[in-house]
């Protein structure tokens, strides 16, 4: 007799195979779309800074351009949202994100009803006294997710969060993890949102939008619409989900893997009847993951490293280079070549120092799974019990201890004639360049079952010095993300004339090919 829990994932995956199945067939209705090559190069270019500088997750690649598409066309140059359809799978396809010939005009139909939909919801949630950044950035965010899911369906992964929230609801101990009564409240979607964070990447907008499909907040209901958008926001950020999000990640590596199993294998719910086959395809399936790292992880390096190019030479050419030549009247190469060049050799030296998983890991991650499926009873998750509150004297010292690195490096930089404007630029980018790096690293702990630190000298003294630089980067990698000066400079000063020309490029040709058609 299957296990409750083997019953509920093949269910769930047939589901999500049947859907992802339907919208591929619709998408491919209708007339196909027709491409026009010209300004291809230069717009998969620019699409490919933008993303440089954007250094988001590499899945939500697709779904930033999207809202920046429909930023730029429903609220800057007003287009109305019955005409977008098209025009969006045309410029996705030059930008290089969809293949040609792939979409027809029922894409384009279903798109347009979409942008349609949701701003008569921004107009209502604007009815309702909701300010505008946050009526267009609720909009925005759930219209270019739901766009994104149309033109490349991923609702098995939407099947695997469901399965793995049923799995640690079960798992892990409400009483002890909710410490008040709101937390209490809030444990079941707290969670929901933790498992987005931790298993599937997801990013704000995803998660929103998944949520209010759960709960079914179509804006029927203006009011409470707004009330479950705000709801989401609080846990998204909250230190509850962090929490539960950190136990999740210490205990994913068998659902990450389940994850890229179900990607790549359609036929996983027929796999899963026969005990055998499944555990030989999913160890099959682990080995896989531990050979991709290794190109994930150069991947990974190569981009952080044009991201700190970028952001670096924007920064450079528009403060520190104006600044050297009025407070000193020359470049002061050292400090600038330094700021430039020291993050990035940083990270390579990062990505030298991670070692891969191990064979063990890999039999602890399919014993997990078959007991999980088969077994007879769930796997234990091991909770660690809340540690005791410090005293203000442990506070104290500690935050003294955290200072010291940040003190070391000042002394050095000053020794090395920096300015206080270049230390600050050194901060920051060697935090970015640390954080980063740490994220890199983060990449072999999610494939292990276990993330036990080394207790060694010198892993100890590496911690000292380079944590609090992380903790630094953390922080600025979040304002960077809610602000993305780079970002917001790409989008005004190049990407809307730069997407109007080309728009106004095809616009043209299509004119030309009507005329040269009623020659005939």
């Amino acid at each position: 007799m299957e296990s409750k829990a083997l019953t509920s994932l093949r269910r769930q995956l047939e589901t999500a195979r049947a859907y992802s199945a339907g919208v591929r067939q619709y998408t491919l209705g209708g007339d196909a779309i027709v491409v026009p090559g010209a300004g291809r190069t230069i717009s998969s270019a620019y699409e490919q800074l933008r993303n440089a500088a954007e250094y988001g997750e590499g899945r939500h690649i697709l779904q930033h351009a999207i809202k920046r598409f429909y930023k730029r066309l429903l609220f800057m140059v007003r287009e109305q949202p019955e005409k977008v359809g098209q025009e969006l799978v045309i410029e996705l396809v030059q930008s290089g994100y969809l293949q040609d010939g792939q979409y027809g005009t029922n894409t384009a139909k279903a798109i347009s009803k979409l942008a349609t939909e949701y701003m008569h919801i921004y107009a209502r949630l604007r009815e309702a006294h909701v300010p505008q950044p946050r009526a267009h950035e609720w909009v925005l965010a759930a219209l270019s997710v739901r766009t994104d899911d149309l033109l490349q369906p991923y609702a098995s992964q939407l099947a695997l969060a469901s399965f793995a929230h049923d799995q640690f609801l079960q798992q892990l101990p409400k009483e002890r993890l909710a410490r008040t009564p709101d937390e209490r409240a809030d444990f079941e979607v707290a969670l929901y949102v933790a498992i987005h964070q931790a298993l599937l990447k997801s990013n704000l907008d995803v998660v929103r939008t998944d949520l209010l499909r759960l709960y079914n907040q179509t804006g029927a209901d203006i009011h409470e619409y707004a009330l479950w958008n705000e709801r989401i926001e609080r846990l998204y950020s909250s230190p509850f989900t962090a929490r539960l999000k950190r136990l999740v990640s210490k205990n994913g590596a068998p659902y990450r893997v389940l994850k890229g199993m179900s990607d790549e294998k359609p036929d996983t719910p027929e796999l899963l009847a026969n005990r055998e086959q499944f555990i030989q395809a999913y160890s099959y399936q682990i080995n896989r993951e531990y050979g991709q790292l290794a190109r994930r992880l150069n991947a990974g390096l190569i981009k952080s490293i044009i991201f700190l190019l970028i952001t670096k030479s924007v920064i450079g050419l528009g403060v520190e280079v104006p600044f050297d030549l009025w407070r000193y009247g020359v470049l002061r190469l050292l400090p600038l070549t330094i700021n430039l060049l020291f993050p990035p050799l940083y990270m390579a030296t990062i990505r030298l120092g991670v070692t891969l998983p191990t064979s063990g890991d890999a039999r602890k991650t399919a014993h997990y799974m078959e007991q999980l499926l088969y077994g007879d009873e769930p796997p234990h998750i091991n909770v660690r019990e809340r540690a005791k509150p410090y005293s203000p004297l442990a506070k104290t010292v500690s935050t003294i201890l955290f200072l010291i690195p940040f003190g070391i490096t000042v002394l050095a930089l000053r020794r090395l004639e920096f300015n206080l404007l270049q230390v600050g630029i050194f901060f920051i980018f060697f935090s970015t360049a640390s954080f980063l790096g740490f994220r890199l690293s983060g990449m072999v702990r999610e494939l292990k079952m276990s993330s036990r630190r080394e207790t060694g000298l010198f892993p100890i003294l590496l911690d000292f010095f380079y944590l609090p630089f992380i903790q630094l980067g953390q922080w600025l990698a979040g304002k960077y993300a809610a602000i993305n000066v780079v970002g917001e400079f790409l989008d005004t000063a190049i990407e809307l004339p730069l997407k109007s020309v080309l728009r106004l490029l095809r616009l043209w040709i299509r004119f030309l090919n009507e005329k040269y058609d009623e020659l005939y």
